[in-house]
């Protein structure tokens, strides 16, 4: 069911072109390279290791072909956190570049993996992850909503510069480009934004997805060249937009349209989206839910519902009904909605921190404090004390001293925001995407 209808729309751009630094193929070799590959998948489900991005996507496309369940891993985040993925989804066997490898005894499945097309990991780079399972109809349910909205064709050409492994980055790049019929390149050099720049000048790249820390400085790098690097679209996700980083990539990018999005695993993974005609009005908000999605704040926790959300947690059913219940799922993520029914995300539940009282998101302290050009990034968080408070932690990137640091605090933040404790630190622990690791920050 998904692989024909991702297999249909490829054949309708069959001549399209998918590369990598090495390698080019067209949407028909791609599928035929699948099917042949899917031909000898005979265990229910399979992890993906492979060095390129472009051998994942064929190895996607064969899982698909074939009705097995595909366990998306990542060489970026070391051996240990493979590791640990192969551990939680009892995988048996990986499809690698070279072939098909058996890591131990096939044992029968203990979870109904009959319409799961995806096991997605989320996070976990300092936690174990929890594996997220993803049906065949959530797939193409979130691409149906993806595409009513992303305006992105055949002639258009997308840079895809962060791991497969992300689902933000398989579904609202991968799978919607071949079922749009763009042409895909695939960037290996990972979070480089002079690479990037280079790479994507020099191949005519007109539509790139990134997080805003990525396109922060990939904006300042564009604003400094002789030759700019032109866009036609953008899509920001991964973090929460900065307006700092809004109008730097606005400067940068003057014409491009450009999308803010909000997504997570467990919905497959997009949920909301900003048009581009409200970017300059609204940067800082995720904009609307999409059109099969339900939305509801409760306890100032945004909730969804609808066709994309996750069948739950594979082999975990005490954590699946703690974050799904009553038809329900709860993102974890504080939001509220103006009075023009837009969305904006304060922080996520678990990083709220609590002072006399008194809710605290890091976000707003990080916002406000990188209206100032020398706050080159800034990471804001809780430690719980002996009371019953917790006391502000920040850590900051910048060439001042601590107490220069408290100054600009003094002048941009309201007085109960103000941090206990300042650290000097050369830069902030971001993930093989380029999204801050808030789990990381007491490291």
């Amino acid at each position: 069911m998904l692989y024909e209808f991702i297999k249909n729309r490829m054949l309708e751009h069959s001549e399209q072109v998918i590369s990598d630094d090495y390698r080019s193929f067209s949407f028909l070799e791609i599928i035929d390279r699948a099917e042949a590959l899917g031909n000898t998948l005979i265990y229910d489900k399979y992890g993906l290791f492979c060095d390129s991005d472009l051998d994942t996507a064929i190895a996607l496309l064969a899982c698909f072909y074939a009705g097995k369940t595909a366990v998306p891993l990542s060489k970026k985040y070391g051996d240990k956190h493979v590791q640990r993925i192969i551990n939680i989804t009892k995988l048996s066997h990986l499809i690698t570049q070279d072939g098909i490898v058996q890591l131990s005894k096939f044992e029968p499945e203990s979870e109904d993996l009959s319409d799961v097309a995806l096991i997605m990991c989320t996070s976990g780079t300092t936690g174990n992850p929890k594996g997220a399972m993803i049906t065949e109809n959530n797939l193409i349910a979130n691409l149906i909503d993806i595409e009513k909205y992303f305006q992105i064709n055949d002639s258009d050409h997308i840079l895809i510069a962060r791991p497969v492994y992300h689902c933000a980055v398989l579904t609202g790049e991968l799978l919607i480009s071949l079922i749009k019929g763009v042409r895909i390149s695939f960037f290996a050099d990972g979070f480089v934004p002079s690479k990037i720049l280079g790479f994507g000048r020099d191949k005519g790249i007109t539509v790139l997805c990134g997080t805003p820390t990525l396109l922060y400085h990939l904006s300042a790098l564009n604003m400094k060249s002789k030759t700019p690097f032109v866009l036609r679209v953008i899509a920001v996700s991964g973090e929460c937009m900065t307006q700092r980083a809004a109008d730097a990539i606005r400067k940068a990018f003057p014409q491009t349209d450009i999308y803010n999005v909000y997504g997570l695993t467990e919905a497959s993974p997009r949920a909301f989206y900003l048009p581009p005609e409200e970017f300059d009005k609204r940067p800082l908000s995720i904009g609307v839910p999409l059109s099969s999605l339900e939305i509801k704040i409760e306890n100032g926790e945004l909730l969804l519902r609808g066709k994309s959300i996750m069948k739950g947690y594979y082999n975990d059913l005490p954590t699946t009904s703690r974050v799904l219940y009553d038809g329900w799922l709860h993102t974890g993520d504080i939001a509220q909605i103006d009075d023009f029914g837009r969305v904006y995300l304060k922080c996520r539940k678990d990083n709220m921190i609590i002072r006399s009282g008194m809710n605290i998101y890091p976000q707003e302290i990080e916002n406000a404090l990188k209206q100032d050009e020398r706050i080159i990034d800034v990471l804001a968080f809780g430690v719980k004390n002996d009371t019953v408070s917790e006391k502000i932690h920040i850590k900051v990137v910048t060439a001042l001293n601590k107490v220069e640091v408290f100054c600009i605090c003094k002048k941009l933040l309201l007085s109960y925001q103000l941090p206990d404790v300042i650290d000097i630190v050369d830069e902030i622990p971001k993930n093989a995407s380029g999204k801050v690791m808030r789990n990381a920050k007491r490291s």
